[in-house]
């Protein structure tokens, strides 16, 4: 039983006065005031001024310290302050701003631990015994990975560490002996496997598709309903009825007459009367009994048309009894404005109901939403350089003979190793999806960056004075909305838009994501497609080019842990594939099939038994050294063998040159049924030019005797010829 302590300890820091700078060592934004800055003694520190990262969260740059207990508020002041300020040559250096606000939030679950044990939080009490049962209490928490649990053992062991800057000294004892923070929390060694979830290939397949449709279909609409409203708002204010001095009386008769033009106008054009449409599914809230419907009418519609307020028409017995007569003549119409909706070539209607204010300003998120998608995952970038590009970032040169045609990006890296607090200015070379995504961004957020005064391409679009200038961590909401969007306005329950993840349960999208996903199809389906006809090789060869595919990036180093991971998934899936009885063919089959075979045996992995997945993935590993993934087959690489190098003996030797490759001769070469698609599209092909009377004899025979060799190459696999 842990017992309880209470002894006093001075509640004034011994090392730092109340009126010391909290930024005192600080590089700060320009134009900084330093005799704002905060001080020690304040209980709320902005950290703003040392923040150079627009994107940052509001959150993220304040600390907040009005913590009931005055021990760990003064503890925690002090270990911040130096942690800030303060480096440890050889252990630790400052900490960057950007991430006190964590570090802050990774100490309190020990602070509220002891003080919740011990009755007090006096450092001196805390020994082995209470660090071994706050283990034992974060390891009751299902939720937290053995890297979580790290960090918040390694936040104990740091603020022990810190020892001679707190006034309550250091804990009764060295933590854990001494030992790694990672060890005491059980992390894996040499575990660097990506645990970021990699998004489903139907999911981001779907996702990206729909992405491209605002972009390139729905966003001409968007922002012209955009300009209809702006300009309805400017001609509202010179129509305004309560500005020009009218009695009462005349107020009324002038909106009378403004309103009966405004529905006489609509009943020659054939449209109802304006209501609104229920954002976030496909319900409009229309009723056929016009009682009914009045309370959902568009009248802020009407009121610009009309320069009056909702109180006037709705208030007014003349104008209510006017507009019930008019929604039982000629009907409601969702939206009401007048910016007409393109067809949806996809299903020959228009793409949606007209736009009413609400619903614009939620398209309007959800082109955003599109636009960070296609940004995110065909650049290579991480969040915080997707989100520090601005207006303008893109530029277009072509290479020196004039016919390549290179998309830059200029944006800010926040990497480790260089100068994590400002940034480096760095170049992305992408492709044309993501130029035209950015070009839509600039137009989009025009209005909401010249509202906000800023230059980021992200700002957060919704006009209201309590909302953060930047998306931030808005994102991830903002694509999620996305997905929910589009399954409830073009899917059912039973068939998303968006298909589920394993689980069954809509996919649940972060930042991180992206880049991790976009990174392993370039490892191992290159030959997959993006999008239309653009390929992951395309992709990847742009993202090389510029700073994702440079060293300090690191993006070519996860496309290479992608690799390796994916040849691993794809060797593992080859066996399974032979346990079931679906064999491979091509000529290294049966050198494939030999290995299989030599596993199972020393796993006696046969039917009835369970056999650990690790162990298999062990004994495989050498075949996954060797093993690239093809468009028509796999190369399971040996050089001495490989036919592809037989052309040029002073190309590189590590590596297969698979457009040189020959499927159905190379030792090397083995073809599953996921091949078969391809193989069988080729043949198909051949019997189509092969139906045409006028062919020449010799090309007749060419392709009837290429056929037959790839019928013979398939049979296998298919049981009979396609």
């Amino acid at each position: 039983m842990i017992a309880k302590f209470a002894r006093p300890v001075a509640l004034v820091s011994k090392y730092r006065r109340d009126d010391e700078p909290v930024l005192a060592a600080i590089p700060l934004r320009p134009g900084s005031d330093p005799a704002m800055l905060s001080r020690f003694g304040d209980d709320r520190w902005n950290l703003h001024p040392a923040i150079f990262r627009d994107n940052l969260p509001t959150t993220y740059r304040t600390l907040d310290f009005t913590i009931a207990d005055p021990l760990q508020r003064l503890t925690a002041k002090e270990y911040l302050w130096a942690r800030l300020n303060e480096r440890r040559p050889g252990y630790q250096d400052r900490l960057a701003p950007s991430c006190a606000y964590t570090t802050l939030r990774t100490l309190r679950p020990f602070m509220t631990f002891v003080q919740a044990q011990t009755g007090a939080f006096i450092l001196a009490a805390v020994d082995q015994d209470l660090l071994d049962a706050f283990l034992a209490d974060q390891r009751r928490h299902s939720l937290r990975s053995a890297a979580r649990i790290a960090q918040l053992v390694n936040a104990v062991i740091d603020l022990h560490r810190h020892a001679e800057v707190l006034t309550q000294g250091g804990l009764a004892c060295e933590p854990w002996r001494g030992r790694p923070a990672v060890r005491i929390a059980g992390v894996v060694a040499g575990n660097t496997e990506n645990r970021t979830p990699r998004i489903p290939d139907p999911v981001m397949a779907e996702l990206l598709r729909w992405s491209f449709k605002y972009v390139d279909v729905f966003s001409p609409d968007i922002l012209a309903a955009r300009q209809e409203l702006d300009v309805l708002i400017a001609r509202s204010h010179e129509l305004n009825v309560y500005g020009a001095g009218y009695q009462h009386g005349m107020i009324d008769v002038i909106v009378y007459e403004r309103l009966e033009r405004h529905l006489a106008a609509r009943r020659a054009a054939g449209r109802g009367v304006p209501v609104w449409q229920h954002v976030g599914t496909s319900n409009t809230g229309t009723d056929e009994r016009a009682d009914a419907a009045t309370p959902q009418s568009n009248y802020a519609l009407m009121n610009l048309h009309v320069g009056c307020e909702t109180r006037s028409i709705a208030q007014r017995p003349a104008m209510h009894g006017m507009l019930l007569a008019a929604v039982r003549e000629i009907g409601t119409e969702v939206g009401g404005m007048d910016t007409p909706i393109a067809m949806d070539s996809d299903t020959g209607r228009p793409w949606r109901e007209r736009f009413d204010s609400k619903s614009l300003a939620h398209e309007e998120n959800m082109l955003q939403a599109a636009c960070y998608v296609i940004c995110a995952y065909l650049s290579g970038m991480r969040d915080s350089e997707v989100q520090a590009m601005k207006a303008g970032c893109h530029t277009v040169t072509r290479s020196a003979d004039g016919l390549v045609e290179r998309h830059r990006i200029a944006s800010i890296t926040y990497k480790s190793g260089g100068d994590r607090r400002r940034g480096e200015p760095a170049e992305w070379i992408t492709i044309a999806p993501v130029a035209r995504a950015i070009a839509m961004m600039e137009r989009l957020s025009a209005a909401a960056r010249a509202r906000r005064h800023a230059d980021g391409l992200w700002p957060v679009l919704k006009d209201k004075a309590r909302t953060n200038t930047h998306l931030a961590k808005q994102a991830i909401l903002l694509i999620n909305a996305f997905r929910a969007h589009l399954d409830a306005a073009y899917g059912t329950p039973a068939s998303p838009t968006i298909p589920y993840g394993p689980d069954d349960k809509p996919w649940h999208f972060t930042t991180r994501q992206f880049r991790r996903t976009v990174a392993w199809y370039i490892a191992n389906r290159p030959f997959g497609t993006v999008a239309g006809k653009i390929q992951y090789k395309h992709a990847s060869i742009a993202m090389f080019e510029g700073y994702a595919g440079a060293s300090a990036s690191g993006f070519r180093r996860e496309v290479e842990q992608e690799r390796a991971l994916g040849r691993l998934d794809d060797i593992v899936e080859h066996y399974e594939d032979f346990r079931r009885g679906l064999k491979p063919t091509g000529p290294a089959s049966a050198r494939i099939l030999r290995e299989f075979e030599g596993v199972r045996r020393e796993l006696d992995d046969f039917p009835g038994r369970v056999v650990d997945l690790g162990r298999v993935r062990a004994m495989l590993g050498h075949l996954a050294c060797t093993l690239h993934v093809g468009f028509l087959n796999d190369c399971f690489f040996d050089p001495a063998t490989a036919l592809c190098l037989e052309r040029d003996r002073a190309a590189d030797r590590s590596a297969p040159i698979l457009t040189h490759c020959s499927p159905d001769r190379c030792p090397n070469s083995c073809i599953t049924r996921r091949h078969l698609a391809p193989w069988k599209a080729s043949i198909a092909e051949a019997d189509a030019l092969l139906a045409n009377p006028s062919l020449p004899p010799l090309q007749r025979a060419a392709l009837i005797a290429d056929n037959a060799r790839k019928r013979r190459v398939i049979e296998p696999l298919d049981g009979g010829t396609p």
